[in-house]
């Protein structure tokens, strides 16, 4: 079994589309991993999307939604949380995509992911199959389940406003998006 929630209506209709204008519209650079952009060499094959440089303005907002998720995320998983790291504002063209990984809280990695409890992903645009240009095909966010072998996958449905939590040592990874763009922020959060 994978542990996850998903809490809709985090965001209304209006809300989206003024973000994912303000994510399209921004500067920025090509997201590299656990935040550096130093490792160019190596994570072209692991990683390609564009992380968006939004307003502070827009990222305080974000930080204050992420901070009023925190209790029902404590009571869904049973953890006192702490404070949530800066949210990433992510832009996948098509192309784009996460091979699978883990966002911390293992022990197989000694940096700063090891605080992390608690990932988070809302989704700010629809994927559909309807070519419709609000939308985008491909770009699934897929859970994988712990023991259970390759068998056991979990596409997160993307709607959007909602927000889906996981536990950040939950292996998971974003197929290529195939048509259009998707938009996302994501965040993690700490240990109390």
């Amino acid at each position: 079994m994978i542990d996850y929630i998903q809490i809709t209506e985090v965001l209304d209709e209006a809300a989206c589309s003024a973000l994912c204008a303000e994510i399209r519209a921004a500067g920025g650079r090509a997201a590299g991993l656990m935040g550096r952009a130093d490792q160019k060499p190596a994570w072209p094959e692991v990683r390609r999307t564009r992380r968006a440089e939004v307003s502070e303005a827009t990222e305080g907002s974000v930080n204050a939604l992420l901070a009023r998720q925190k209790t029902a995320l404590e009571r869904h998983f049973g953890l006192a949380l702490g404070t949530c790291e800066k949210p990433q504002f992510l832009h996948y063209r098509e192309g784009d995509f996460f091979v699978p990984h883990q966002d911390g809280n293992t022990p197989l990695i000694h940096d700063e992911s090891r605080f992390r409890k608690i990932s988070a992903v809302m989704f700010l645009n629809r994927q559909s199959d309807d070519p419709s240009p609000e939308g985008y095909s491909g770009g699934s966010l897929v859970l994988h389940g712990p023991y259970s072998g390759p068998n056991l996958r979990v596409s997160m449905p993307a709607l959007p406003g909602s927000l889906v939590a996981f536990r950040s040592e939950t292996t998971h990874e974003v197929t290529p998006v195939t048509r259009n763009e998707r938009f996302t922020i994501v965040s993690w959060y700490r240990g109390a």
